[in-house]
């Protein structure tokens, strides 16, 4: 294989495995058949800000020591905003050619560039650590929370309600969009904040692209060629920042005389005759570290998907009850507590996916916003499914280990006399007490001969089936009231 066939390669190899990867990500959030799309599970454990929130040592490890080596490989193969943002800015190219459009030349790395990468880092730390919703600009959690147009296409009614739904979605069409204008990842070299942190891990790279500028003939198809504007030629030869390089190997391929090559920087530099700095040609080390980058790459993906669980059905169809104002969001068993899901929920909208009885949706509230909770209007939370703990890659939810899902308290039911059709009209219903999965709703007799439904606190778990089959409209008058602090109760043996 000659040089230059290699160098195309090396692209087009890369191009493949991040189509591969996009694919798999597209068919995980479109809710394709479920035991299809457990084989997925693992995937989404593998993006940065989820790993480090799960305290998930092998991916978050395993990425940080593959940027280190070999730059921003991530960014490139595993990350699918900026896969999405690749496609868009193709589509851009192709349209500028189709309609004769000159092509726009990728601004030089400037210090206006570097301030605002920075900044967007830092209030992206800040935000998260004092919990004011930094999921806005995670790649993965914007990728997530586009699919929910996705989810949208069916109730169109419930998105003309709720116009903030739309949020999510519009800022991934503005991402896009900036793509196809420009060079194709403007918002990974000037805002992405997990792009910035890997460029910080990736500045002393030692396999990175270079440019021999003994070669170079200032043809600048490599220039033209670069996603974020990283690479500058300067007369015949020029410079990579390594710390806005995404490894996409276009580069490499586009240059006709192979002067820019993929390898390891050799110690000393020397001035060629016009002035322009020279880096020495690697010993043939291209292949070797490409290979070593992807392999090392693959090591995130190492985790098992649970078995899935079957889950059947339950009520008969029943007109939909209104959704009460709660004194808190609900959020599903093995959160924890609302303070401990809201530090670490990227957003991504996996878990509102996954979940079979649409009991999880989007929160429309500022501190929160796209961040999921629970409501009972579609369905309620069996005992017998945890499927949001299962998929959840940032550890938000996490597994009940040791404790079963009836011994976690996440609310309590409270009543509403004043909704209740037993209390008001005195007819005989016994919808809550029959459908509790704990017996926690006995109904009792009241002095004006009526029964009345009565929660028992120390029982109720807070799964929202009494709210869900609850007749009164247009509020239920069962509503169960949130916890901020989940209560688990273990058996002594297990403390």
């Amino acid at each position: 294989m000659s040089g230059r066939s290699f160098r195309g390669c090396m692209a087009w190899l890369r191009r493949i495995a991040a189509f591969f990867v996009l694919s798999a990500f597209i068919a995980l959030f479109i809710g394709m058949e479920w035991r299809f799309a457990s084989y997925l599970a693992p995937l989404p454990r593998t993006q940065l800000l989820a790993a480090i929130l799960s305290v998930n040592v092998v991916a978050a490890g395993a990425i940080l020591v593959v940027t280190a080596l070999c730059g921003r490989i991530y960014c490139s193969v595993m990350c699918p905003l900026g896969l999405l943002q690749d496609v868009s800015g193709r589509l851009g190219r192709a349209a500028r050619w189709l309609f004769r459009r000159p092509p726009r030349k990728a601004p030089a790395p400037s210090e206006i560039r570097q301030i605002v990468r920075y900044a967007v880092l830092a209030a992206f730390i800040v935000a998260g650590v004092c919990g004011l919703g930094f999921v806005w600009l995670d790649p993965y959690g914007m990728f997530g929370r586009m699919f929910a147009v996705w989810e949208g296409i069916g109730n169109w009614r419930g998105f003309v309600r709720e116009p903030a739904m739309w949020a999510g979605p519009a800022l991934v069409a503005f991402v896009l969009l900036l793509a196809a204008c420009g060079r194709g990842r403007a918002w990974c070299g000037w805002i992405c904040p997990v792009g910035t942190f890997l460029g910080l891990v990736s500045r002393k790279a030692p396999l990175r692209p270079r440019i021999d500028a003994r070669s170079c003939i200032g043809c600048r198809k490599c220039e033209r060629g670069c996603k974020t504007g990283a690479l500058v030629i300067e007369g015949r030869g020029g410079k990579v920042d390594p710390s806005l390089c995404v490894d996409c190997f276009d580069c490499v391929a586009a240059c006709p005389v192979g002067a820019v090559s993929f390898g390891r920087s050799i110690a000393a530099k020397e001035k060629s005759e016009d002035g322009a700095s020279v880096q020495d040609h690697p010993d043939g080390v291209t292949r070797k570290g490409f290979i070593a980058g992807t392999a090392a790459t693959s090591v995130a993906l190492a985790a098992h998907a649970a078995d899935d669980k079957l889950f059947d059905g339950g009520f008969a169809e029943i007109s939909p009850p209104g959704i009460d104002v709660r004194n808190a969001s609900l959020k599903p068993a093995g959160s924890r507590s609302l303070a401990n899901f809201s530090h670490r929920c990227v957003g991504c909208q996996l878990c509102v996916k996954a979940c079979p009885c649409k009991v999880l949706r989007p929160s429309l509230r500022a501190k929160d916003f796209m961040q999921p909770e629970m409501a009972f209007d579609k369905g309620f939370c069996p005992l017998d499914c945890t499927r949001c703990a299962d998929v959840c890659p940032a550890g938000a939810i996490a597994p009940l280990d040791g404790v079963r899902k009836e011994n976690v308290h996440i609310g309590q039911a409270e009543w509403h006399r004043d909704r209740c059709i037993a209390a008001t009209e005195g007819v005989v219903c016994t919808a809550c007490e029959r459908h509790c999965p704990v017996k926690a709703i006995v109904r009792v007799k009241t002095d004006a001969n009526a029964w009345v439904p009565v929660v028992d606190g120390l029982k109720c778990i807070g799964c929202g089936a009494c709210e869900h089959v609850c007749p009164s409209r247009p509020l239920p008058a069962m509503v169960v009231k949130a916890y901020e602090t989940h209560r688990e109760m273990r058996a002594k043996d297990a403390v």
